[in-house]
């Protein structure tokens, strides 16, 4: 069973009026490949935020993917399903998605939990191409120029002949309303005050017609926000050359997915992804399952232990992601900023004891 989880939204405080210690009920899926030494990862760093008294996090694993369909004959087994969908964020180490039959699993996921945003926080530390970035990137999730969200039965693609394929991308107003609202309100809760729309209704002008006119007819009930739009292409060059220019990005699917692994490039891509929905919320880290170190004690935990702090952040404790923020700031080098393997001589066990003992030296 699941423990007891709370119904608080993102940026509610982790305590009570009463002053007493809320808790969070969160599934842990290690997954594949690395999955399962990052969960381990996680779980210590959460064991000595608890120990800080902000709030408590009880992590619960289930098994999913190509580890799960080896076991089960079933990659999204029912329970691991249950207890995402009852409870409040749901944390995943890593995913073989290709060692998986479809249909993919993340597809599965976003559609039946309907997390319809990918929420990107690219940062800049030690070892990024270039300084100053503190950008979100914020994309459209359900719809779109992704073959396996567009239609109600198989894939958005389609060959009327031997000679010719189709690709159908889906742009609805409610959709895009739906992730506007949501972005315009990540932005006001954060202190954020620029929204870049990125489209192409040069030419699509009526996919990319429809979502910029529904993002800025949402952003008149946000006028502390600015916004600007700029063509895909265009901004995909100040991506590159001018990152630190941007404040949050929000476009569409496919788009989104090219442009927000440019912006991860920019700082180490030891980068959380949060996949949010109205009520639940996915989060991982943004590099795959890497079964050639599986095992190993190889991989670098910094990716992870971020996402640690992105949900801890989403559940609206700040303090806590806060601590483990600074503790993961007091052992960052270049390496562990940017790099997945760690150099020989030094184990991802150490990694996160060293990310442990700054923690609990500050709640000592």
């Amino acid at each position: 069973m699941m423990a007891s989880t709370n119904t608080a939204q993102p940026g509610d405080p982790g305590r009570s009026a009463a002053g007493a210690v809320t808790r969070y009920g969160i599934p842990l899926l290690p997954g594949d490949g690395v999955g399962p030494e990052l969960a381990e990862a996680a779980r210590a760093c959460i064991d000595a935020i608890n120990s800080a008294g902000d709030a408590i996090i009880e992590l619960t694993e289930y098994a999913v993917g190509y580890a799960a369909y080896r076991g089960e004959g079933n990659a999204l087994p029912d329970r691991t399903f249950d207890a995402m969908r009852s409870a409040p964020a749901t944390l995943l180490a890593a995913l073989s998605v290709k060692e998986c039959p479809p249909p993919s699993i993340m597809g599965q996921i976003r559609q039946r939990l309907e997390l319809f945003a990918d929420i990107r926080h690219c940062v800049s530390g030690p070892g990024s191409l270039r300084p100053k970035i503190d950008l979100v990137m914020f994309r459209e999730c359900s719809e779109g120029f992704l073959s396996d969200r567009n239609m109600f039965k198989g894939a958005g693609e389609f060959m009327p002949s031997p000679d010719v394929a189709l690709s159908v991308r889906v742009v609805t107003r409610e959709k895009c309303e739906r992730i506007a609202g949501l972005a315009f309100e990540y932005a006001r809760s954060r202190g954020r005050k620029r929204i870049t729309v990125a489209h192409k209704d040069v030419v699509f002008s009526l996919g990319c017609g429809l979502f910029r006119q529904s993002i800025f007819a949402q952003a008149v009930r946000y006028p502390e926000i600015s916004v600007d739009e700029e063509l895909v292409d265009d901004l995909a060059g100040h991506l590159v050359a001018y990152p630190e220019r941007y404040d949050m990005i929000l476009t569409t699917n496919l788009f989104g997915d090219i442009l927000a692994d440019v912006a991860a490039a920019q700082v180490g891509s030891m980068v959380p992804i949060v996949n949010a929905g109205n009520d639940v919320a996915l989060f991982c880290p943004l590099h795959s399952a890497h079964t050639d170190i599986a095992g190993k004690q190889q991989v670098n935990p910094f990716g992870m232990l971020r996402t640690v702090a992105a949900l801890l952040r989403w559940l609206g404790l700040t303090p806590a992601a806060g601590r483990l923020d600074r503790a993961l700031a007091a052992c960052a080098t270049a390496t562990l900023n940017t790099s997945l393997r760690l150099p020989a001589g030094i184990t991802t066990s150490q990694v996160t004891q060293g990310v442990v003992d700054a923690i609990l030296a500050e709640t000592a």
